[in-house]
């Protein structure tokens, strides 16, 4: 399944956008009234309230950032972050874990244990344990409650409001320098002192960090050595990388890395083989070109020891995006041919079938897989692509709603379950479903509108339907009565 289209206008953060997206931010708030953090009640963030305001933030992060929804990409990620949670200590809430599509090396965690990477992360990466010792540090930064502290801190001295804390996220994952500059400025601290808390905090995260990484089965060594990675890029760039700036890397700060990891015994940890076909991936759809990325591959199998799975995978990928969809379909069916069960397989075979107008066969594959992973999300949204493709939209439909009701935050099965009701002529439905999508990114009085739509397109004696919508838009309006009063 290709990356999700999200219909919603996203928005694309340029130089000249990202005053619109601020804009938007404040607008949602003065739309929706989200809470003012800045009183006497937020002088102790309790991890309940952290929570609901975690939540709030990421909902909106997802209508500002240019998002990742991809459903190979969001199980492996969530996998590897929530093994290293359950060797975590402190943990008070659930983990998730979401993408950004972002070339530049960043990674940056809210409050709630919300916590995103940028694709380029991934991308740059040489090994899993890179990958995941920024992923752990991202945890530490949670676990040890420096966010909910930082929040506390900063509500003593000046007001603070939650779209100055989200502005300031977007920022620094868009352009880092004006990122810090306007956390320090909304926030009303001197720079020394910010600058002092950012780097106890990020002392206490490496340290912690690097016992996560270890604790979980991954090499610590690999954090020196992408620290050594991030000095030796950011001395030949024109401007400091944006990991730089949200994560200030000094000579001790490496040495001191060095020191922690010297305290685990050396040891060989193999990559696993979900990372190097994410990180194919990746390559493939977020971070090359398509012809590019043609290239790329190819020039990877030509060298030794690159003839590999994952090096396949991408070029097949590469070829799909470019239509050449004869060529992808030998290699993925050589692949297939080894490891039938492969998520990465199922998936891009789903999509050679359904360009070469055969949603019926792709509908017979995925059924089986159904049936051995009934709510695996990348099995079932496959399965729902195909049934829509296939014009099956009742079957489609009980597959949405049965992952919805395991996974309630999945943006695309809402976005495909609107499609769906849309092709279906369902239109109470269909704007049901659409106030989903809105209340997915907190944009509450959308979301509201459109649950009356809904209302207006029931049949005047469908009584069950109407009292069933009339209690999810009073939950809501009371949800957001709540976060006023916090």
């Amino acid at each position: 399944m290709k990356q999700f289209a999200v219909k919603t206008q996203l928005v694309k953060l340029s130089l000249f956008s990202l005053c619109l997206a601020l804009a938007s931010v404040n607008a949602v708030q003065a739309n929706t009234a989200l809470p003012d953090i800045g009183g006497n009640a937020f002088s102790t963030l309790t991890p309940d309230k952290e929570k609901q305001l975690g939540d709030v933030m990421m909902r909106q992060t997802k209508s500002q950032l240019p998002m990742v929804y991809d459903p190979l990409l969001d199980e492996y990620l969530n996998s590897m972050g929530n093994q290293m949670v359950a060797k975590a200590q402190d943990v008070k809430f659930p983990f998730r874990f979401y993408w950004v599509n972002d070339k530049n090396i960043n990674a940056f965690a809210t409050l709630g244990g919300n916590i995103a990477s940028h694709t380029g992360t991934l991308a740059v990466s040489d090994s899993e344990s890179e990958f995941a010792s920024v992923i752990a540090h991202e945890i530490s930064h949670v676990t040890q409650r420096h966010i909910a502290r930082s929040v506390e801190a900063r509500s003593q001295n000046g007001p603070l409001t939650l779209a100055g804390i989200l502005g300031s996220i977007l920022l620094a994952t868009v352009n880092p320098e004006a990122g810090m500059a306007g956390i320090m400025a909304s926030q009303g601290l001197a720079q020394q002192s910010a600058i002092n808390f950012t780097r106890s905090n990020e002392q206490e995260a490496d340290r912690i960090g690097i016992q996560l990484l270890a604790d979980a089965g991954y090499n610590p060594y690999a954090v020196p050595e992408f620290f050594n990675k991030l000095a030796e890029k950011s001395r030949f760039a024109n401007t400091q990388l944006a990991f730089l700036y949200t994560h200030p890397l000094s000579q001790s700060r490496v040495a001191d890395s060095r020191l922690r990891a010297e305290q685990y015994p050396k040891r060989f940890v193999a990559d696993s083989q979900d990372y190097a076909l994410a990180k194919a991936r990746v390559m493939a759809r977020y971070h090359y070109k398509t012809k590019d990325a043609q290239s790329y591959f190819l020039r990877k199998l030509e060298e030794p020891g690159g003839n590999t799975k994952a090096n396949q995978y991408g070029l097949a990928l590469a070829y799909f995006d470019d239509k050449q969809v004869g060529k992808a379909d030998q290699i993925i069916t050589k692949l297939r041919q080894q490891e039938p069960d492969n998520l990465y397989y199922i998936d891009a075979y789903t999509d050679i079938l359904l360009a070469q107008g055969k949603a019926e066969q792709a509908m017979t594959m995925l059924e089986q897989q159904y049936l051995l992973k009934p709510n695996n999300q990348v099995v079932t949204l496959n399965y729902a692509n195909a049934a829509i493709q296939g014009k099956a939209y009742r079957l489609a439909v009980h597959l949405l709603r049965n992952l919805l009701y395991y996974k309630d935050d999945l943006f695309p099965a809402y976005e495909m379950l609107a499609d769906t009701y849309k092709a279906m002529e369902d239109f109470a439905r269909y704007y049901e479903a659409r106030a989903d999508v809105y209340y997915q990114m907190a944009i509450y009085p959308k979301a509201i509108d459109d649950l009356n739509e809904a209302l207006n397109h029931l049949e005047p004696n469908n009584s069950l339907e109407n009292r069933r919508i009339e209690a999810k838009k009073k939950q809501w309006q009371t949800e957001l009565n709540r976060l006023k009063r916090l």
